[in-house]
């Protein structure tokens, strides 16, 4: 295989590596494998500086072994999916967004894309368009914004091109909808039985108004839809990809996978056959954001593809043709200037930082007071209990300083804290609470529906003659969990920017959120 044709795969691969710098990893994915487009996590990120400096190595490494400048891509939904924290870098999430009355996705999408740019991010992998209507749903959740298809439509276009006009790619996921399964991709295969008529009219329309609206980009589902291909996930399916998104939805852009290496593509067809799956399926740009090793896999089976003829290299051109048309638009062809010192002033800007605590303020939602709020008010002996904020599933990062809200509940109003654990209703937890030394007990559940220790602990305080406040630090849908609590509130993410905004809500006793989901 020629030199030339090595490149053009190059450029369809999007990966990741372990360090917060250029490491080892990442100059062999860039030298061996010809990789054009590198993935961050927080794993990457420490602070501004840091960030501009390693995307700025980024950018060189790639266009010294490709002779172009690489996608830099980024999970920055808002929310818990969050890769980088600092200053206005961070916004609400997308069903706190569609708590609050008439938020302006637009300026928001704005103020990300400007921030996520001057660090040199020119991906930021949102927004999210799935329409969650399933509560059970372990890995989108609070992530999508509601489950009113007309209202993800709203919100998602406003946000595609505010990302736009501010220097970045809009990238919307999870299509063609991740939104009505029970199993998470990253463990396994989901599957979405609903009709066509129903997919169409649900799944499918936020998609349709993106692409109408200019979208440059989405990111793929791992997920099997039966009404269209009973056979294969969303992925992999040329059903989907081409007829469905090309021919059907007349979708002109970028068709991005999500990660290769989640365990419903990895475990069930390999990285190997997967990538060459994704591509015959109609894929432009594959992700893997750990390994070397599935990237060498999926790179060898391309080759053997292409050198079999089971892949022509006209297909090969087809993507890499939309790849170098989308680098044109946002000036990749060369490395691109990164500014610090704008990038510092962008990140502390005033008024974003101002707008996003707004907003996250606003989300906040009071779903019941049986007068729990004026009892939490008067106590001289409250109780806070609360898990940290470890990360839940694999669209999460874990973090090494978890956010406590225990012991800030306790910084802010006093009285005494236990920072719970995860999911175990342990011995230090019931001596706690039998020992019933509180006058008012604050429990925050953190997707409690699916961690039966919490609940246990719920259950608990339920049967005490205490009065009980249940804040949900989580999606909302643990609201249906709770069997008596003389007050219920919904601050739907456990975020640096939505903890504040609760705490101050219980204080003030000032609550402006609506509850965007039925339960």
């Amino acid at each position: 295989m020629n030199e030339q044709l090595k490149h053009k795969i190059g450029q369809m691969f999007s990966a990741g590596f372990p360090s917060p710098q250029v490491d080892e990893q990442a100059r062999r994915l860039a030298e061996e494998f010809h990789v054009g487009n590198f993935y961050l996590f927080s794993r990457n990120i420490i602070n501004v500086d840091q960030t501009c400096a390693l995307c700025n190595d980024i950018n060189h490494l790639a266009y010294k072994n490709n002779g172009v400048a690489p996608f830099i891509g980024v999970d920055q939904e808002g929310g818990a999916v969050s890769r980088i924290v600092e200053g206005a870098s961070l916004i609400p999430g997308e069903m706190a967004l569609a708590a609050c009355k008439d938020p302006d996705t637009y300026q928001i999408g704005l103020n990300i894309g400007q921030v996520m740019r001057s660090f040199g991010i020119t991906s930021p992998s949102s927004p999210v368009l799935d329409v969650n209507s399933e509560p059970l749903n372990p890995i989108i959740g609070a992530r999508a914004y509601c489950d009113d298809t007309d209202r993800v439509s709203k919100l998602g276009v406003g946000m595609v091109r505010g990302l736009q006009e501010g220097g970045c790619i809009s990238t919307v996921k999870h299509f063609p909808g991740h939104g009505n399964v029970k199993t998470d991709s990253h463990l396994g295969m989901p599957t979405n039985d609903s009709p066509l008529e129903v997919l169409e009219s649900i799944e499918f329309n936020p998609f349709q108004q993106a692409f109408n609206a200019g979208a440059d980009a989405l990111m793929t589902a791992h997920v099997r839809y039966t009404a269209v291909d009973d056979q294969l996930p969303g992925t992999l399916s040329p059903k989907i990809m081409t007829d469905l998104l090309r021919n059907q939805m007349g979708f002109k852009g970028l068709a991005v996978t999500d990660c290769m290496e989640m365990d419903a593509i990895r475990a069930t067809y390999g990285c190997g056959e997967g990538a060459v799956m994704a591509i015959e399926a109609g894929c432009d740009l594959l992700t893997f954001s750990h390994t070397i090793e599935a990237v060498e896999q999926a790179v060898k089976a391309i080759y053997a593809a292409v050198e079999s003829g089971r892949i022509t290299e006209e297909r090969i051109d087809v993507s890499y043709n939309r790849i170098m048309a989308l680098k044109k638009k946002y000036g990749l062809l060369t490395p691109p200037v990164i500014d610090r010192a704008a990038a510092h002033i962008l990140a502390a800007d005033p008024e974003k930082n101002a707008l996003h605590q707004a907003l996250s303020r606003e989300s906040v939602t009071l779903l019941s007071d049986q007068g729990g709020l004026d009892m939490l008010k008067k106590a001289k002996k409250p109780l806070f209990l609360a898990p940290p904020s470890l990360a839940l599933t694999g669209a999460e990062d874990q973090k090494t300083n978890p956010l406590c809200f225990t012991k800030l509940a306790v910084k802010a109003m006093g009285g005494e804290g236990f920072v719970m654990p995860l999911n175990n209703y342990n011995d230090e937890t019931i001596a706690i609470l039998e020992k019933g030394d509180f006058d008012v007990a604050v429990l925050g559940l953190y997707n409690a529906r699916f961690r039966k220790g919490q609940i246990d602990t719920l259950r608990k305080l339920e049967s005490m003659d205490k009065p009980l406040v249940v804040i949900l630090l989580g999606a909302p849908y643990d609201a249906t969990l709770v069997q008596r609590a003389d007050a219920l509130i919904s601050g739907y993410e456990y975020t640096n920017i939505s903890v504040p905004s609760i705490l101050d809500a219980v204080q003030t006793g000032v609550f402006h959120g609506s509850l965007p989901v039925k339960l």
